[in-house]
């Protein structure tokens, strides 16, 4: 018999995967009493794909039903940034949406992800811009503000979104974009800084 089409196999699968996530993250739970809030993130990158929606939310994330992630995610600034929180509450992700692999999320500030977005292969949502101690920080001082992704908006592979952008719903990100500004519903956007192409028409429901 094929184990797909066994209710009980697939109930079994299921129990198993949660009782290993439970125990994989009273593991993590140790590791951080030992060596500290840098164990979320490395988890987190290391985690099997099914693992991610039970370890975001068990951080203190959000991460809705049916999420698909390819692969392996990067979460950065959750404990050493002056603004960290040292969990995964900034990250908000929707139902039904499908992360690519590589996918960075900057979690200086907020980041959500509405219902059925797509994020492409090594994206990056980077809430914040900071240079330091070098000299040219006194013209570009330190900002960050948060991302808001809407419902059903696709970022293709290699975008960068970067602080405080709001894109509305349904919109269309080329691939290797830097989206540097906000744009409204069905927008098609392109380019290095991203400009609108065109208005994608609404479909009809």
């Amino acid at each position: 018999m094929d184990p797909r089409r066994n209710p009980k196999s697939n109930i079994l699968k299921i129990k198993v995967k949660n009782a290993y996530s439970w125990v994989h993250f009273l593991f993590i739970k140790f590791r951080i009493f030992l060596f500290g809030k840098e164990m979320i993130a490395r988890s987190i990158h290391h985690a099997f794909k099914w693992q991610l929606p039970y370890l975001i939310n068990a951080f203190n994330g959000k991460c809705g039903k049916d999420v698909n992630f390819k692969g392996p995610i990067t979460v950065d600034n959750v404990y050493e940034d002056v603004d960290s929180t040292g969990d995964l509450s900034r990250l908000q992700i929707g139902h039904q949406c499908v992360i690519g692999t590589g996918a960075f999320f900057d979690l200086t500030d907020q980041i959500i992800l509405e219902d059925q977005v797509g994020i492409g292969a090594n994206s990056m949502l980077m809430t914040h811009m900071d240079l330091g101690r070098m000299p040219m920080s006194k013209i570009y001082p330190r900002k960050k503000d948060p991302i808001v992704i809407s419902k059903g908006t696709f970022l293709g592979a290699h975008v960068i979104v970067l602080q405080g952008v709001r894109l509305g719903e349904s919109c269309v990100v080329a691939a290797g974009s830097v989206v540097t500004e906000n744009f409204p519903a069905y927008s098609l956007i392109a380019g290095v800084p991203a400009k609108l192409v065109k208005t994608l028409t609404k479909p009809l429901e």
